[in-house]
């Protein structure tokens, strides 16, 4: 078995079986009971998650079985800038103006 680092998957370009390019990988993330994703940009904002189990191969690049594979990363919009910041975040990591969320949209995104 040959183990991968962090930082020989980040950056990649993400393609599927249509050969078209889904955006570049920037992170790993995994789940409460364990499950791994890649941390998916699309465009200059937009995040996804990939599971593992959808990947058909990491070479040069990251070949996916389907588009349909990519979940969208839950994610809060600031009001301001309109950048988009990790649901938990409390102030835009590109403006820094607080970000009020009601505890009832932070709960339900936790749970997709």
């Amino acid at each position: 078995m040959q183990w991968k680092r962090r930082e020989e998957v980040v950056g990649k370009e993400v393609i599927d079986a249509d050969a078209k390019k889904l955006g570049v990988t920037k992170d790993l993330a995994w789940s409460d009971d364990g499950r791994m994703a890649l941390v998916i940009e699309f465009g200059d904002e937009d995040e996804f998650f990939l599971s593992f189990n959808e990947i058909e191969r990491i070479g040069d690049v990251v070949f996916v079985k389907a588009k349909s594979a990519l979940t969208a990363a839950p994610s809060i919009t600031c009001p301001v800038c309109k950048h988009k910041n990790l649901l938990e975040a409390k102030f835009c990591a590109k403006c820094g103006r607080t970000l009020e969320v009601k505890e009832k949209k932070r709960s339900q995104g936790q749970m997709a």
